[in-house]
């Protein structure tokens, strides 16, 4: 059996599912299948709907955590599987492979970019169930440089895929992996299964759904819609039909059921009529829905939390209360000062650059100061992480030393002590400065003796194995996982808990981009600076995310991740044109021509062009009709040169919904910065 709950945002399809797990919990098992991203918030809710005994018979899951309970019935849970990095090496790998033999990539960029949008490419296809021979046979006659460029992207996928499968292992993703053993394992059988949260299905995904229809006792899916035909939602009218005649195919009955969402308020007018040529204008409409235009997005961000700290002061909290934005490239470093400064306890749904993390900075520092000769910039970026086994104020009397006397290249790594006066040229010799230079010496001692081991085995290693476990000693000798061990724990007595649960990720982290280059080139040939390279390359396809670990912060995310939530208030900032919806985005290695191309060929691929825009104004539709209370969208009138900036046609079609609500202007005086201690202080003393 398949259901299918069809509704506009704010129908309740999340609130039924939650209900009908509830009601049929003791009947047998419930399996709530989401998204990744929103699979923490998925449950939270189940747990307050079913109480304490949630996981007695019902449990949340992604199609991630579905694979690794699936692979643990069947076989092969501990199987090698490419991660992130481990795409980036292989990729790189099948290049050089036949590289000569392409047209348009022969003599490709290697830069990680270039690799990420090969990776992401292939990735697709394998999402797509297209494999390399048919789309290699499918793209022979096309004519042109489209042609040539077509069969380059065939015969490196037909590459890669080799090197996936060489040595008689399978190391392709685990929903990949799930697709193929669902079949054969017994762990949705008899049960029901709800799929809610989804945009739509890729055709992996697609075919996990028609194997759960074969075994699972019913299978529902939410889906975005009306009974219409609504432009905004056309996506999901074309899986609604591919759900249709999946069930069809299965011989499963199918049921349709369309959820309208009720209320009469400002917010839900604006549901209702955001999208559409023709809609009644609405009376006041102020108490719900707010413009503002800040100067700058720092600006527009001190704005926002003047905001929050006085809907703390009427009572609210901070759980109530999410921002959003659609890139927060831009908006989350001034976010997090602001917030930390005016007190906000605030969780940030982002993914950490992992190269800009303390391990990260010790090893490449490492292996640039090793490659690159001992220069000055190279040792005090890997010293001053507070990780190479010296403290900051000893960092500090060592730079000093080495400023002064400019020591650089093998004056580090020889085995005799430095000599120079540590004031100088002129300066007499005494006790107290013979002391301090014996200080510099042992400080020096301390960062000569890992460095020399570090570039000793470098050099006597010859593989890309070989130096690894020269790496990997290095890091135990400098006591790195104790060190981060350490730091979580200080991270978490200070308060700073999201910190302190990425710290606990980082020793992982690079445990398994390690990993990766043994299983991948552990008997490769490999120069150290090349070594080096590589695994800055790798490193830059790692990142670092949390879950909230705290219940009651104010949520951060970006709109294509806002898509489960339900708060009383939303802050939607960075309103401008050509930033909400976004454009131009060019679809990687493929343009909108070549898609189109294969589309005919019939190869199916992800959405792009005006579908991809219509998933865009779908996600920003589900985020303006996310609060249940209050709307302020926000923008900047100027970028950081100065250059003017324009409100996007979200503006615009607001005043058009609500013509009493104004657009509140940044004043000159900027009073509600007074609303907080620090500012305001700043401000009484100008």
């Amino acid at each position: 059996m398949l259901h299918l709950w069809i509704g506009r945002a704010g129908a309740g399809k999340t609130a039924r599912v939650l209900e009908t797990i509830k009601k049929n919990r003791t009947r047998r098992g419930q399996i709530l299948i989401v998204p990744e991203h929103v699979s923490h918030e998925a449950e939270v809710a189940l747990c307050h709907a079913l109480g304490d005994t949630a996981s007695r018979n019902a449990e949340v899951l992604s199609l991630r955590n579905l694979s690794g309970r699936v692979l643990g019935e069947v076989g092969g849970l501990s199987d090698f599987t490419l991660d992130g990095g481990g795409k980036l090496l292989t990729m790189r790998m099948a290049l050089q492979e036949v590289g000569s033999s392409l047209h348009v990539f022969n003599n490709p960029s290697r830069r990680a970019a270039f690799l990420e949008q090969l990776v992401a490419l292939v990735d697709e296809l394998y999402a797509y169930e297209i494999p390399p021979q048919e789309l290699y046979a499918q793209v022979q006659d096309v004519p042109g440089q489209e042609g040539d460029k077509l069969r380059d992207v065939a015969l490196l996928y037909a590459a890669y895929d080799a090197r996936l499968r060489s040595g008689g292992r399978d190391a392709r993703s685990r929903v990949q992996k799930l697709r193929d053993a669902l079949p054969q394992a017994s762990y949705l059988r008899g049960k029901d299964v709800y799929f809610d949260g989804f945009s739509y299905f890729n055709k992996t995904e697609e075919g996990i759904l028609l194997t759960a229809l074969t075994q699972a006792e019913s299978v529902t899916v939410t889906l975005l819609g009306d009974r219409s035909a609504t432009e905004i939602f056309q996506n999901a009218l074309r899986q609604r039909q591919r759900l249709v005649r999946m069930a069809q195919q299965t011989g499963c009955r199918c049921t349709m059921e369309f959820m309208e969402p009720a209320g009469d308020t400002p917010l839900a007018h604006l549901e209702k009529y955001f999208f559409g040529a023709e809609a009644p204008t609405r009376k006041g409409g102020g108490d719900q829905v707010r413009l503002y235009e800040a100067t700058t997005a720092y600006a527009e961000v001190e704005y926002v939390s003047a905001q929050i700290r006085q809907m703390l002061r009427g009572g609210y909290r901070c759980r109530d209360i999410a921002v959003t934005a659609r890139d927060l490239t831009e908006y989350a470093p001034v976010l997090e000062h602001i917030f930390a400064r005016d007190g906000i306890p605030v969780y940030m749904s982002r993914r950490s650059d992992i190269l800009q993390k303390p391990p990260l900075l010790l090893v490449l520092g490492a292996l640039d100061a090793v490659t690159g000769g001992f220069e000055y910039e190279d040792m005090f970026r890997y010293l001053k992480t507070g990780l190479a086994g010296i403290d900051r104020a000893e960092c500090d009397k060592l730079e000093n030393y080495v400023v002064l006397w400019e020591i650089r290249g093998k004056m580090w790594l020889r085995d005799v002590p430095w000599t120079a006066n540590p004031d100088g040229y002129g300066a007499p010799w005494n006790d107290q400065r013979q002391a301090r230079l014996e200080q510099v010496n042992a400080l020096r001692r301390r960062v000569r003796e890992p460095l020399a081991a570090l570039d000793e085995g470098l050099k006597a290693g010859k593989t890309a194995g070989e130096k690894v476990n020269t790496l990997y000693s290095f890091l135990e000798r400098l006591g790195l996982q104790n060190a981060l061990e350490v730091q979580m724990r200080a991270q978490a007595d200070a308060g700073r808990l999201q910190e302190a649960e990425e710290t606990a990720q980082l020793w992982e982290i690079l445990c398994a981009i390690l990993d990766q280059f043994v299983e991948i080139l552990g008997d490769e040939p490999m120069r150290t600076d090349e070594f080096s390279r590589l695994l800055r390359q790798v490193a830059s396809q790692y990142s670092v995310g949390t879950i909230p670990v705290s219940l009651d912060q104010v949520s951060v995310t970006e709109i294509t991740r806002n898509d489960r939530h339900t708060d009383a208030y939303l802050f939607l900032l960075g309103a401008n044109d050509h930033v909400l919806p976004a454009v131009g985005q060019s679809g990687g290695i493929l343009n909108d021509d070549d898609r189109e191309e294969l589309a005919q060929r019939g190869i199916r691929l992800a959405p792009s062009g005006m579908e991809q825009m219509g998933i865009e104004l779908q996600n920003l539709y589900a985020a303006l009709v996310q609060p249940r209370e209050g709307l302020v969208v926000s923008y900047a009138s100027a970028d950081v040169s100065g250059a003017e900036l324009r409100p996007a046609f979200v503006v615009d079609r607001l005043r058009t919904l609500f013509p009493a609500v104004r657009v509140e202007h940044e004043k000159i005086d900027k009073d509600y910065r007074l609303t907080a201690l620090i500012p305001a202080l700043e401000a009484a003393g100008t």
